[in-house]
């Protein structure tokens, strides 16, 4: 808006001074001077008003993973018994490394034959196991605990999900 009042003052002023150059009536080179100069300061400060206004985007750059999802079949047969009622099966995945593993989220999913439709997330009971998992760099290690009160029987055959995200630092 003061751009505007500005721009409508500058050309009166220039009117003015034109009208009074055509008129012949020159009285006062000074003061005509003095206006003329004026007038051209107003214009000036408008251009440059109107030519500096201008977008500014400031980005950031965030140097982030992509989440990865793995899926692994695992048969009843390939569980490694620990003690009496546990059994352990270990994932080697390549991709987790220092960086998933320090500043990331690893997750754990199973699918069961007994269900094919559905994955179930773990931590969890399933089946007459307590299924839990635990992770290093490049291996995940998921545990299931036998507590259907029978005689420990490895899981069986299902498939594993595996999900790496990376995260920000958050302290």
């Amino acid at each position: 808006m003061v751009h505007f009042l500005l721009y409508i003052n500058l050309a009166l002023n220039f009117r003015t001074i034109l009208s009074s150059y055509n008129k012949k009536n020159i009285t006062n080179n000074t003061n005509n001077m003095k206006r003329l100069l004026f007038a051209a300061l107003i214009g000036t400060a408008a251009l440059v008003s109107f030519s500096s206004c201008k977008k500014e985007y400031i980005t950031q750059e965030v140097n982030v993973l992509d989440g990865t999802s793995y899926v692994f079949p695992v048969k009843s047969t390939e569980w490694v018994k620990e003690g009496t009622n546990t059994y352990r099966k270990d994932i080697a995945i390549k991709d987790l490394d220092k960086r998933y593993y320090e500043d990331g989220h690893v997750s754990v999913a199973i699918n069961v034959d007994a269900t094919p439709d559905r994955y179930e997330a773990i931590p969890s009971e399933l089946y007459g196991y307590q299924f839990s998992y635990n992770y290093s760099i490049g291996v995940v290690r998921i545990y299931a605990n036998d507590v259907s009160g029978g005689a420990p029987a490895a899981p069986d055959n299902m498939i594993v999900k595996v999900v790496l995200t990376d995260a920000t630092i958050g302290n």
